[in-house]
């Protein structure tokens, strides 16, 4: 894998998006174009194919006698035909399911061929039977499309290369009263499942995720030796059952995750553990992740004690598959520019079951607003090891972050495991190189709690006092391990 995108350093940030951009121009170049002119160049490929829920049986899929059926339309194209969905106008629901080809579209269009990109105006389009709605294959793009009340996968990408996938503008809202059901009950809206080779390219962008206490949104699984490099933004997720964002990895694959600009509230509905964005690994596997821009809330306060606003999670034990442990899992996990408000448990929290795991945490530029923490303890909750002596490696390094108003600790460093652990937390002044800046603010519990390992906080503001120190009794010690000198005696904000 090109050492670049190890690293993930702030200043890869617009490379990185530069990439994907450079890589995808010629998927893109329609939609581009689309949306500036308002026209559909994809209309002047000779293959063009129509289907409408206000057709009559028997079109021919022409656009004055469109498909009724998606089948019909699967059954006669080939790859790289473009099928338009028509909006009905009598606010029909299209019913059905297609297995896409590859370089096929499926765009929404209203009656002026223009791609449906407001969410009101739509495509509706379901399945009332058990099946995947769309299935893709390689370089589909998907657009202009209302996914509702889904029995099991809106768009699905399993057991295939579906390298180049381009789903954008589009809406996922509601889950079947019966439908597939993964370990929380939850159906996805979005399901990558990659087993094998090197899948690359793959974009949500544009896209809204709501209203459905059994839906989840974008879920990413790869397992073997596959890889994948995903780019999310500018989607929405709003009251739903299921994860924003649940990307898990095992065997000794590996993935890159970019997400940028996205919003989130309500996540965790019907009481469940539902963190809005979470790195999973098992095995071997290794994990790069980069959240810049994103906004998460919880104002209905929906979930169960375990329920995060974000969270990163190594496989272990006291879980019982023990095939599946992290036996040598590897982590960068960056969060930047970002805002955590109102988390039921604890906002942001970095859990490590495994063993010799290498783990890099970076939180920049972030305010953590509330929250109840009721795992980690902490607005920030650093969970080192589940056993003693894992022989794993952590580092966290904060800078120019608020932790304002948690019911606990600003930061909780647990060693749940006991033993030797082996962590580097820089919030200041330390190795990592945080130049500090960071606000600790209003914390019920008091400002940090840590076990056994020095921290780095120097230059931060401590609400104008020096912070007071908690050990893992919840005791406040003056023994401590923190090095928070010198101390700001200005807000830095």
């Amino acid at each position: 894998m090109d050492q670049a995108y190890r690293l993930l350093s702030v200043a890869d940030y617009s490379a990185i998006v530069k990439f994907y951009s450079l890589a995808l121009i010629a998927v893109l170049s329609l939609a581009i174009s689309s949306h500036s002119s308002g026209q559909q160049n994809a209309r002047s490929d000779a293959n063009e194919f129509y289907v409408s829920a206000d057709a009559q049986p028997g079109g021919d899929g022409s656009q004055p006698s469109p498909f009724l059926r998606l089948a019909e339309a699967e059954s006669v194209t080939a790859a790289g035909d473009t099928i338009f969905l028509l909006a009905s106008s009598q606010d029909k629901i299209l019913d059905g399911g297609i297995e896409l080809k590859p370089g096929q579209k499926l765009l929404g269009v209203g009656a002026n061929g223009q791609l449906q990109d407001r969410s009101g105006e739509r495509v509706k389009l379901t399945n009332s039977g058990d099946s995947v709605i769309v299935q893709l294959s390689l370089n589909n793009e998907i657009a202009g499309i209302h996914f509702m009340n889904m029995s099991n996968y809106a768009i699905s990408g399993a057991d295939t290369d579906y390298s180049g996938a381009y789903i954008h503008h589009a809406s996922f809202s509601g889950n079947a009263v019966q439908h597939i059901e993964d370990e929380r009950g939850v159906v996805y809206a979005v399901s990558f499942n990659g087993v094998e080779g090197a899948l690359d390219n793959i974009r949500i962008e544009d896209s809204s995720f709501f209203d459905g206490e059994d839906l989840g949104a974008i879920r990413v699984f790869h397992s073997g030796a596959s890889s994948g490099r995903y780019l999310f933004q500018r989607n929405t997720f709003t009251d739903l059952g299921g994860r924003a964002y649940f990307v898990r990895t095992r065997n000794s694959s590996f993935v890159e995750t970019v997400i940028l600009d996205s919003t989130a509230n309500n996540i965790g509905r019907g009481n469940r553990n539902s963190d809005s964005i979470i790195p999973y690994l098992m095995g071997q596997s290794e994990q790069i992740m980069l959240v810049k821009n994103y906004h998460f809330n919880n104002t209905k306060q929906e979930g169960n004690q375990s329920n995060t606003g974000i969270e990163a999670f190594m496989f272990g034990y006291p879980r019982t598959d023990e095939a599946n442990f992290c036996t040598a899992c590897k982590l960068t996990f960056k969060i930047i520019d970002s805002v955590i408000e109102n988390a039921y448990s604890d906002s942001i929290q970095f859990s490590n079951s495994g063993v010799n795991s290498d783990l890099s945490y970076e939180i920049r530029n972030t305010k953590i607003i509330g929250g109840n923490p009721q795992q980690g303890g902490g607005g920030i909750s650093l969970n080192l090891q589940s056993v003693a002596d894992s022989g794993s490696r952590t580092t966290l390094l904060v800078e120019n972050t608020d932790i304002i108003g948690t019911s606990g600790y600003g930061f909780a460093m647990n060693n749940r495991g006991g033993g030797d652990i082996s962590a580097t937390a820089d919030f200041g002044g330390g190795a990592l190189g945080s130049i500090g800046h960071n606000r600790f603010s209003d914390n019920a519990r008091g400002e940090i709690r840590v076990t056994g390992k020095q921290i780095s906080a120097s230059n931060n503001w401590w609400g104008g006092n020096n912070p007071t120190i908690y050990n893992a009794d919840n005791v406040v010690t003056t023994d401590s391990k923190v090095v928070y000198t010198p101390v700001l005696t200005e807000n830095p904000r």
